[in-house]
């Protein structure tokens, strides 16, 4: 009895001990599609320039480790080929290493620094035309946002299954300047319930405000499925990928032709060695309602496409052919002739192009330009302005003065032509966002600066006006007027430094006036009631006073 006992159990662990081992076949299988899966979530490049490729890399040649020798039936062969893979698997890896190190910037300063052409060029009405109001993107992209999010709102119907995208493309569009965005899901569930796609776009004017929510349906076309913020086989970033697996893609803009279609401008990239000098190598032109796209060359491109090289990727381009001429190591230390870009940068029209636009100061980073840099986001094209001046922030400061006593904040400047010379536009907002005077201020001379009403952008025809009152560049037929004013009230500022009065009289007018030599002995004893006889320019909002005569 007992043996018959021991038997039973001698069975039982023997059973529990005995390993049930899977069909190779269907290791196989386990293994392609958990990589298929992992391929299809985060659709990798497939490119060995490109340093995110290499951890999907990394995961084949470990699925053909496991793979490869699991289908031979010899040992010698097992190991053979586990050596063979893992040989591959480390030289690809040690490669890629060796050739990101030896790739850097700093033993190929001049490759580098030859990333971009810039064309020194004179400032004049050739290079930069006259500013045309028309064309000019005052508004900037954060009152272009809120515009948005205030049409938006007034779509009901939309507002509760779509969120407004932030991307606001600024793009030239039928002779202006516009910003343009598309709306996008919000998350899963609004995708699922509105798989037919996204049904509008946003086009804000920047230069007007004109603000407008465009339904497709409106233009005969279909809603768009193949956007950013759709899952599965509708995502843009993993159509793309898919389609063209070798590609290194950034983030695509959205953009419209002149006919109002959508499109998705999809850039390439390539890199010297691995990871470094990213550089453009084409474009693939994306339509999101059909999926159809087509790849161009660099120097191929439509011509209504405004962005296809990225501002970060120009500045840093800019950066690198201003700091590394000579050599990496200046650079760092003695900074000899070093020039970099500005703390910022805008846009502007020219010659129905978009342009980025940036200063270029030197190493030091104090508060001077050495000049103006422009880069055409379509071709690539760079222009650089050596014209010495008041960097941005200095400009901001300056035109911030001329309102003190509202606290306006300036936004980050544009760069106009005003009679052949370079001035920096900008709007100055109050604590609410809003726009509440325009302003103007000489590059090469920060103190000279005139603002006026943002009511309109009419207006900035008048602020130039008056602008060039301020500045003393005005026309021959614009005459000085003499008078005498009865002062009713006056108050002092310092802007900048200078001391500046600004006086009421009797009759309500408002004058201001620059402290000087010629004029302190007067305006230092000023009273309420004084009787001044002047000369001055006539102004839509303050008149000038050129001289005090007693």
């Amino acid at each position: 009895m007992n043996e018959f006992i021991n038997t039973i159990l001698d069975g039982f662990k023997q059973r529990r001990t005995r390993v049930v081992k899977p069909h190779p076949l269907i290791v196989d299988v386990l293994i392609i599609v958990a990589l298929a899966i992992y391929y299809y979530v985060n659709h990798p490049p497939i490119n060995i320039r490109n340093p995110e490729s290499y951890g999907f890399l990394v995961m084949i040649g470990i699925a053909l480790l496991i793979i490869i020798p699991g289908r031979m039936n010899k040992q010698e062969m097992r190991d053979k080929a586990r050596i063979g893979v893992s040989v591959l698997v480390l030289l690809l890896v040690v490669g890629g290493v060796i050739s990101w190190a030896f790739t850097l910037r700093v033993f190929h300063a001049k490759l580098y620094s030859n990333r971009v052409t810039v064309e020194n060029v004179k400032f004049s009405n050739k290079t930069l035309k006259e500013v045309d109001f028309t064309k000019t993107p005052i508004i900037d992209r954060d009152s272009t946002m809120k515009l948005g999010d205030k049409v938006m709102g007034e779509m009901p119907e939309l507002v509760s299954q779509f969120e407004v995208s932030n991307e606001y493309t600024q793009i030239s569009y039928k002779g202006g300047v516009y910003r343009v965005t598309p709306l996008e899901y919000p998350g899963f569930i609004k995708y699922l319930n509105n798989r037919e796609g996204i049904p509008a776009y946003i086009r804000v004017n920047s230069t007007t405000g004109k603000t407008e929510l465009v339904k497709l349906k409106s233009l005969g076309l279909k809603p768009m499925k193949y956007v950013p913020s759709a899952y599965f086989g509708h995502n843009l970033n993993r159509k793309l990928q898919i389609d063209y697996p070798t590609c290194n893609f950034g983030k695509p803009s959205f953009e419209i032709d002149e006919k109002g279609y959508p499109w998705y401008i999809c850039t390439t990239y390539s890199y010297y060695g691995v990871g470094n000098k990213k550089y453009v190598n084409g474009m693939v032109l994306f339509d999101p309602i059909t999926g159809h796209s087509k790849k161009y060359d660099v120097g191929h491109f439509p011509k209504w496409v405004d962005r296809i090289y990225p501002e970060s990727l120009v500045m840093q381009e800019i950066d690198d052919n201003g700091s590394l001429k000579s050599g990496y190591l200046n650079s760092v230390f003695s900074q000899k002739n070093v020039m970099l870009t500005s703390d910022g940068y805008n846009y502007l029209e020219k010659d129905g192009d978009i342009w980025i636009y940036s200063g270029i100061t030197s190493a030091n980073n104090d508060s001077s330009n050495l000049g103006f840099v422009l880069t055409n986001l379509r071709t690539h094209k760079t222009i650089k302005f050596s014209c010495p001046g008041a960097n941005e922030q200095a400009a901001m400061e300056s035109a911030e003065g001329e309102v003190k006593n509202y606290g306006y904040k300036a936004t980050f400047p544009l760069l106009v032509n005003v009679n052949g010379n370079p001035v920096y536009l900008l709007s100055l907002k109050d604590n609410g966002g809003l726009v509440k005077k325009y302003a103007m201020v000489d590059a090469r001379d920060y103190q000279k600066a005139a603002t006026y009403s943002a009511a309109s952008y009419k207006n900035l025809s008048k602020l130039m006006k008056e602008y060039l009152l301020e500045t003393g560049e005005e026309s021959v037929d614009q005459d000085l007027q003499d008078e005498s004013i009865k002062v009713k009230s006056f108050t002092t500022f310092i802007v900048d430094g200078k001391s500046k009065v600004y006086i009421v009289d009797d009759k309500d007018r408002k004058f201001k006036v620059e402290v000087s030599s010629a004029n302190e002995n007067i305006l230092a004893f000023l009273k309420t009631g004084d009787t001044l006889h002047i000369t001055y320019k006539k102004s839509d909002n303050i008149n000038i006073i050129k001289e005090i005569l007693s």
